[in-house]
């Protein structure tokens, strides 16, 4: 048996494109979960206007208060801890997306 030949499960998945595709699912759930507040925002400063902004900040906290308890359990896994770091956050940025994104269209369309 050739001992350096072993490699470990986590340097197997390290990739140098998993933090751009990471980024690239992160930053469409963070569009996804704080882009209307933020526009609403800009529209109450732009219009002089005070608009309601506190049911799109009740969403917002419910979407990320969502993530994070579904989130956290997985990247913690014992099958998905074998996989680098980088991977595993790329890996559960569509799942994030996707959660933002039905929150948004259940209780987000309400308020607004």
């Amino acid at each position: 048996m050739n001992v350096t030949r072993n490699v470990k499960p986590r340097d197997l998945a390290d990739w140098p494109a998993w933090p751009y595709v990471a980024l690239f699912f992160w930053s469409w759930a963070a569009l996804f979960t704080f882009g209307p507040l933020v526009v609403m925002s800009v529209l109450s400063v732009a219009w002089a206007t005070p608009l309601s902004l506190e049911p799109l900040a009740k969403v917002a906290a419910l979407q990320v208060g969502l993530i994070t308890a579904t989130l956290t359990p997985l990247y913690f896994a014992p099958g998905f801890r074998r996989l680098a770091r980088f991977a595993r956050v790329a890996l559960l940025g569509p799942l994030a997306g996707s959660i933002s994104a039905a929150v948004f269209l259940c209780l987000g369309r309400a308020h607004v």
